[in-house]
């Protein structure tokens, strides 16, 4: 198996079937490069949305397209972070009364939200809260004697 590298690119049909696909294989990419998990399922989430929002929306029913996914890793001097783009080149529709909590999603689970969609489609680029540098050790559980005494994160994030 190769190395993870620090940019990731697809572009796969506007299809649902290959969202899930998707999702599936950007949580590898995460976990290779040793992503924490809290912030990778927040990532994974935040992006998986973005995504769906460009199947569900962007193109007519039977009208094929595309959904383009780049990403690529910030490192800092102390922490890392992500920074995504989505790209759909279909239609900007506006929110109606029928619409679910995908932005509001994607905004809870990133840093940064940038929306911009034209004559030529919608991109979306988020940003992701910093991580540290290094990943952290993973902590196994026969290392601890009384399971019920081992960490478990916990995250609820309101939306």
């Amino acid at each position: 198996m190769t190395e993870p590298t620090d940019y990731y690119s697809i572009r796969f049909g506007a299809d649902p079937v290959q969202l899930v696909f998707f999702r599936h294989g950007f949580d590898r990419w995460l976990a290779g490069l040793g992503w924490p998990e809290p912030e990778r399922v927040d990532a994974v989430l935040a992006i998986g949305e973005a995504c769906g929002n460009a199947v569900e929306h962007a193109y007519p029913a039977g009208e094929p397209g595309d959904v383009e996914v780049t990403g690529r890793v910030v490192i800092g001097p102390t922490d890392r972070h992500l920074v995504v783009q989505v790209r759909d080149h279909g239609r900007w529709r506006r929110a109606g009364k029928e619409n679910g909590y995908g932005l509001t999603t994607v905004r809870a689970c990133m840093q940064r939200v940038r929306i911009r969609h034209d004559e030529h489609g919608t991109v979306v680029t988020m940003t992701s809260r910093p991580v540290p540098l290094v990943p952290a050790p993973r902590r196994s559980a026969e290392h601890v004697d009384d399971p019920s005494a081992a960490e478990v994160p916990h995250r609820l994030r309101s939306l």
